[in-house]
């Protein structure tokens, strides 16, 4: 007699692939400066952050997401100003955004006769453009990874031989105990 086909949905091995949580104020600037392709300066646009709210945003989760919503749509604010410009018969010649403690946000136009769209201000949001698409893939992909490893962690075989259904009990009971979480919804089949 023996019981196969034993799925456990949960995993056992708690397996999480996590990001490691930056502990200083370069360290999340970088983190910020990977994740919001904004943040890389362009030769008319910047986009940045000042240290006070780095420090604020690191301790403050609230504040944390404030800043990181504020980031994805730089790109967005910057365009629309490229287009308000273009639609009153101006050129955007330089951009800069400055988020500042106390939820502050400073932004410093060059606006030009000229009625058209500055090249370098297009490269650099094409530049941002790419840079959240592969944000977005990575992320998808980490996602991706995660469920492989659930579905991986969450799914046992195991083969037990014995000689009555008492047996085989028993030993299904030991092999289960030694197994570090146990998951009471599990199923499985017995088969004799």
């Amino acid at each position: 007699m023996k019981i196969a086909g034993l799925s456990d949905r949960y995993p056992v091995a708690g397996k999480e692939l996590t990001q490691k949580k930056p502990n200083s104020v370069k360290e999340y600037s970088n983190y910020l400066t990977q994740k919001y392709g904004c943040l890389t300066r362009g030769p008319n646009s910047a986009v940045s952050v000042t240290g006070g709210l780095l420090k604020k945003a690191m301790a403050d989760e609230k504040t944390g997401a404030w800043l990181e919503r504020e980031l994805a749509k730089a790109p967005d604010y910057i365009k629309a100003a490229q287009e308000s410009a273009k639609a009153h018969g101006a050129t955007l010649k330089s951009v800069t955004i400055e988020f500042g403690e106390e939820y502050s946000t400073m932004c410093t136009l060059t606006v030009t006769d000229g009625g058209g769209n500055d090249p370098e201000i297009d490269k650099w949001l094409e530049r941002v453009k790419e840079k959240r698409a592969e944000q977005k893939e990575a992320e998808k992909r980490l996602e991706q990874e995660q469920k492989a490893l659930e579905v991986q962690d969450g799914m046992h075989s195991m083969e037990i031989h014995g000689k009555d259904l008492e047996d085989l009990t028993k030993k299904f009971s030991g092999k289960l105990s030694e197994q570090t979480q146990f998951n009471p919804f599990g199923n499985f089949d017995a088969r004799a």
